[in-house]
């Protein structure tokens, strides 16, 4: 039986500021920093994505991806813009699902899938700031989503092979520990679902 992991990405109320400021007292180190345009075609109807959970709708799409890196440990200052595919065998087989194009190639990707009836349903943009505690194996994203919000993103693998809930209840715990202030019955935001409906969606794992 296939193992679920669980992401919980759960809206906040302050700036990021204050999240910033509240993780790096925990000795967080900022690893890297980017802002994201994401693209995402597929050929579903919208009627068939309106039935989809979050990871469905996600699984369903082509994306490509345009990442711009500012900051963080990682970032180097060099190459801070890259371009990638992911999904790409639902539009064409005999492609890798997911790889790396140089920004000139961009449009030439559009065109491909556009010119076969393939329909941009989401055209996103967030600012992603990834920490790394102290001792743990994961990250903690905080990402500022335009027509979302300000959301805290997390999972862990040292859970993996809890239960689900279980799973859930201790990446809560985690943020918890880290200055949050979160309760077992929040759920998490769906990106795409808000974006399809245009309304607030929830679930309890935005990685099902």
């Amino acid at each position: 039986m296939e193992k679920t992991i669980v992401e919980i990405g759960l809206l906040l109320d302050e700036d990021i500021e204050y999240y910033q400021s509240m993780l790096e007292k925990q000795g967080a180190e900022n690893m890297f920093s980017c802002e994201t345009h994401d693209l995402y075609y597929t050929n579903k109807t919208r009627k068939e994505l309106e039935k989809m959970t979050e990871k469905q709708i996600k699984d369903s799409c082509v994306i490509l991806r345009e990442v711009w890196a500012f900051g963080g440990t990682e970032f180097s200052g060099d190459f801070a813009e890259s371009y990638t595919a992911k999904n790409y065998k639902l539009f064409d087989k005999k492609k890798k699902d997911n790889f790396s194009f140089s920004g000139k190639d961009l449009k030439k990707y559009i065109n491909e899938i556009e010119g076969n009836g393939w329909l941009l349903f989401f055209d996103t943009f967030k600012r992603d700031y990834q920490y790394k505690m102290p001792n743990k194996n994961s990250r903690v994203q905080l990402q500022e989503i335009d027509n979302v919000g300000l959301v805290v993103y997390h999972d862990n693998p040292d859970y993996y092979n809890q239960p689900e809930e279980l799973q859930r209840k201790s990446l809560i715990d985690e943020l918890n520990s880290y200055g949050f202030s979160f309760n077992y019955d929040e759920q998490g935001v769906d990106k795409l679902r808000t974006l399809l409906t245009g309304k607030s969606q929830f679930s309890n794992n935005q990685n099902k």
